[in-house]
């Protein structure tokens, strides 16, 4: 949950917590335990519509290179054809917008196994997530769980894909205190995925 709504979620929760002791002061239809609930159930639902917008996202980003992929594949494929039907004749070859002369250099997937690495922020809400740069990445793949015991950091939970980035650092603060974290990414481009790094894990 990002911070703004948690800070605020907190304060209702608080504020809940001594309308339902002191109950007998609070008559007012506009004042009722039951109003206040009303608004961090509309925070939860809200929270959780971004966090599914979020996975969402990331899913169709990697669907979306998905697709690149496959595109190139084919556009080289017809592009070499074509360079073999016009026999390399530049004039024809024009039509097509193939430059022959033009020296193509073929990529390779990533081959880095990246560090990746897990902090808290600065204002202590949430995770400060990190890698190291791939010299042929175009993006990074990040993959995240929650542990069922936060005080276990060797049983590695179900990790789902969470955010695909050209950035090699941005801040996580959809994270609930006292929970673990794990985290594991990997680089990515049209040709291919790298390996992935080691999970790593954090409790706040």
């Amino acid at each position: 949950m990002p911070k703004y709504l948690q800070d605020i979620l907190n304060r209702l929760t608080a504020l809940l917590n001594g309308m339902t002791k002191r109950a007998d002061k609070w008559t007012k239809p506009d004042e009722t335990a039951e109003v206040v609930q009303g608004v961090i159930t509309e925070i939860n639902n809200v929270a959780k519509e971004m966090s599914d917008a979020k996975e969402a996202y990331a899913l169709t980003q990697s669907k979306a290179r998905s697709v690149q992929a496959a595109a190139i594949k084919k556009a080289d494929e017809i592009e070499m054809a074509a360079i073999a039907y016009e026999k390399g004749d530049q004039v024809q070859l024009n039509l097509y917008g193939i430059e022959v002369k033009k020296e193509r250099s073929k990529r390779s997937a990533p081959s880095t196994v990246l560090q990746a690495k897990v902090q808290d922020d600065t204002d202590g809400v949430g995770y400060i997530v990190s890698n190291n740069s791939d010299p042929v990445a175009d993006q990074y793949e990040w993959h995240k769980g929650v542990g069922t015991d936060p005080s276990k950091t060797d049983v590695i939970p179900e990790m789902k894909l969470f955010k695909v980035t050209t950035k090699v650092s941005f801040v996580d603060d959809d994270v609930q205190q006292g929970l673990r974290y794990f985290y594991r990414v990997r680089a990515v481009n049209a040709a291919g995925e790298g390996p992935w790094s080691e999970p790593v894990s954090r409790v706040q």
